[in-house]
């Protein structure tokens, strides 16, 4: 049962850290930015703002 939980918890972390990596993954080259905006602003904020 120790090792069951244990590779459980191994599994969680594991899976935890691919889904992070997927969504912190910089989009597009990120070489060149087209605007002087923050990198991690949002569409709406953008689209929206007055």
């Amino acid at each position: 049962m120790r090792i069951k939980l244990s590779l459980l918890a191994i599994a969680y972390v594991a899976v935890s850290a691919v889904l992070l990596t997927i969504a912190y993954h910089p989009q597009g080259s990120g070489a060149m930015q087209k605007t002087d905006r923050l990198a991690g602003s949002s569409f709406l904020v953008e689209r929206f703002a007055g």
